[in-house]
């Protein structure tokens, strides 16, 4: 359970994110990564939340749930099938989670082809690293 204190800084991220996100046209590509401390669940929400991910959630979750059903926004991670290792994204103490999440708009929905996480990199961290492949248009490859 979150205390008052983390219930605020919850709050006060996702007013931040929120301002962010609408600083950017709804014609972009928009991609926003990052360590959540979310357990989303799975239980669907169309076009949202997919079916593959934890059984597990939190009020984190559900403020992150909240947050991409309010900008129209996709948690990638939930909607591509693989072995239970590939989802997690985070493990310390023998616990392990899905906690990190990569989150697109509709626009960018379509070009995403898969969303996993990977073991085993050196770095000094409880987290795994978490990749998406992305198609990209190809008027975009002169893009830098």
């Amino acid at each position: 359970m979150l205390s008052q204190k983390g219930k605020q800084q919850t709050e006060e991220f996702y007013e931040t994110l929120q301002d962010q996100i609408d600083t950017i046209s709804k014609k972009d590509y928009i991609v926003v990564v990052g360590d959540y401390n979310a357990r989303v669940g799975i239980i669907s929400i169309d076009g949202i939340l997919g079916t593959n991910g934890e059984i597990t959630t939190n009020s984190n979750g559900h403020k992150l749930k909240e947050f991409v059903s309010v900008n129209e926004l996709k948690i990638t991670n939930t909607f591509f099938r693989h072995k239970e290792i590939r989802k997690m994204t985070w493990s310390a103490r023998g616990c392990r989670s899905i906690i990190d999440y990569i989150l697109t708009n509709k626009k960018l929905s379509p070009l995403i082809n898969d969303t996993k996480g990977f073991r085993g990199y050196d770095v000094t961290t409880d987290h795994y690293l978490l990749i998406s492949k992305i198609r990209l248009p190809k008027k975009m490859a002169y893009i830098y």
